[in-house]
């Protein structure tokens, strides 16, 4: 893929420090400090297997495979697949791959203090330089910092992946000298190259639908009576994996979206490098028994996306003629590599125009830049609009990166009109759409995949054939909903910037729960500003006759 991406403002503001935080931990471009608390992490060599073994915190039962799966995946540690020599031998290469990670201790695991997410790393920085430093500048900062080039981003030519090749800086150390390079003037951001734990963003059920009654509760159908989409518009589902051959979605598969890139034929997985050859396939891979939970299995993505875009005529999207762009950044539970989640989200920007992301993880100086990569560059200046997921922790702060200025955050209504009772709260929240979480749940695509999926062929779960589950929920649901109106809003007038898109979203919302939940300005820390009204929405956007602002040029 080409640089999408040319050279990038220099958007780093003033860094204020505080006497009292740690210095293990990483600066957001904001200045805020995301404080850190090591993990005991070790690893041993077991019949010829290495073997993670993670203590002294309530999750550890549960991640301790994740970080096995995360250290052969990214790091330098031997698979259990890989090694087809005999015992002997394949304990010796585990033997001499543990003498580097063991020994030297260059495989460390965090617990983000926020979030309580696990974060891991090995011997990588991201680093991003300020547009205009030259190079000679650039030469000695990375002399000095001890570090070599690893890998230039492709899609922003100032951003480049750093590594501790001769391991000099293990552990904190690596994270500290991160913290030294963010404080300098020419770096807009730097940060370790952390492989993390993210959340999905979907709600337990117990309550099936009665099809798409969430639809109807928007006011839908009236909305189409103006615009069903148009193809021309696209969104994009960050997310484990979209089914691309299921009935009601692969109609609306954008195809070959990368024109320089042949193999690119209907979306990536950023989970994978891309010199592996499923990067190019989007689809859920990952599958584990009982396949019908979310926990060790690819079966949220699909739901997402025929929320957003759903062909019918089954399972509606409301956004059903647009298109569909799967970008796969999750492999089930599997922690994930932070760079390649924020490289995702620039793919997405670069050829969609709305991004929708039910799911949330810990504070990322990377993902962070990458969102105002997305503003700033996405739709040829206009700017992508990113669509993403509050939570579902029934707590006053919403997950990142929906807190993130550049995001539009979205929490989940039921079907009574009621904040459902799991949906974060705070002042970030825009608005509200229906989810889960009163009498009646979400009906929507589900993976396809005999045996596999929210519904592995029951009828009261949404059908014998398996196609669809009546079952989804959370946030994770509501997400889509409104991405899919943004897109239908766009396919309306499609000149909008993404801040246009904003304020006609909030426009035509509809107030629910009590007057007295909202402010002065109109604004909930439960509701946002309403519960999205999608023919109000539509409606008004038509018969407004505001030009839009034309974007900047980037410069």
């Amino acid at each position: 893929m080409n640089s999408l991406f040319a050279d990038p403002a220099e958007h780093a503001p003033m860094i204020v420090e505080t006497a009292t935080r740690s210095d293990v931990g990483l600066r957001m471009a904001s200045g805020e400090w995301i404080e850190l608390d090591r993990l005991p992490l070790s690893f041993e060599a077991v019949d010829g297997e290495t073997i993670a073994r993670l203590s002294g915190t309530a999750v550890a039962a549960m991640v301790t495979g994740r970080v096995m799966r995360a250290a052969q995946t990214f790091f330098e540690v031997p698979s259990r697949g890989a090694a087809k020599a005999p015992t002997a031998a394949r304990t010796r290469s585990a033997t001499r791959a543990l003498g580097n990670v063991l020994e030297r201790k260059t495989i460390t695991a965090y617990m983000d203090r926020e979030t309580q997410l696990m974060r891991i790393l090995y011997k990588e920085i991201v680093l991003r330089f300020k547009a205009q430093v030259p190079a000679k500048v650039r030469s000695a900062i990375l002399r000095d910092s001890g570090l070599t080039l690893h890998l230039r981003n492709p899609m922003i030519p100032d951003q480049m992946i750093l590594s501790d090749t001769a391991l000099r800086h293990p552990g904190e150390e690596l994270i500290r000298l991160a913290a030294r390079l963010s404080a300098l003037d020419e770096v807009a951001f730097a940060a370790p190259n952390f492989v993390s734990q993210f959340r999905r963003s979907a709600a337990a059920s117990n309550a099936p639908s009665s099809k798409q009654w969430h639809l109807r509760l928007v006011g839908a159908g009236k909305a189409w009576e103006i615009t069903r989409g148009k193809r021309a518009i696209t969104i994009a589902v960050l997310d484990d994996g979209v089914d691309a051959e299921h009935p009601e979605l692969r109609g609306n598969l954008l195809r070959n979206p990368d024109p320089d890139e042949s193999r690119d034929l209907c979306g990536r997985d950023f989970y994978l490098p891309d010199d592996d050859v499923d990067h190019f396939n989007p689809r859920p891979k990952r599958f584990r028994a009982p396949f019908e939970l979310m926990s060790g299995n690819d079966i949220h993505g699909t739901c997402c996306a025929g929320i957003a875009v759903g062909r019918g005529p089954r399972a509606y999207g409301i956004a059903p003629n647009c298109r569909l762009l799967p970008v796969k950044i999750f492999h089930a539970d599997d922690l994930a590599s932070e760079s390649q989640v924020a490289d995702a989200i620039r793919y997405a920007a670069a050829f969609a125009d709305v991004i929708s992301c039910s799911w949330g993880g810990a504070k990322s100086p990377d993902i962070e830049f990458a969102l105002q990569d997305a503003r700033r560059f996405g739709r040829k200046g206009r700017g992508a609009v990113v669509v993403c997921a509050t939570g579902n922790e029934a707590r006053s702060r919403i997950d990142y990166p929906a807190s993130d200025p550049n995001a539009i955050a979205v929490g989940a209504s039921t079907d009574a009109d009621e904040l459902a009772d799991y949906s974060n709260r705070g002042p970030q929240v825009c608005v509200v759409a229906p989810s889960n979480g009163g009498t009646r749940a979400i009906f929507t695509t589900d993976v396809s995949t005999p045996g596999r999926g929210f519904n592995i062929g029951d009828t009261a779960a949404g059908g014998a054939d398996g196609l669809f589950t009546n079952d989804f929920g959370g946030t994770s649901a509501a997400t889509p909903l409104v991405a899919g109106l943004c897109g239908l809003m766009l396919s309306l007038k499609p000149e909008m910037t993404a801040e246009d898109v904003r304020a006609a979203l909030i426009a035509g919302t509809k107030k629910i729960g009590p007057a007295s939940a909202y402010k002065a300005n109109g604004h909930s820390n439960k509701f946002g500003y309403g519960r999205i009204d999608a023919a109000k929405a539509v409606a008004q956007l038509k018969a407004s006759k505001a030009k839009p602002k034309k974007p900047e040029p980037n410069k």
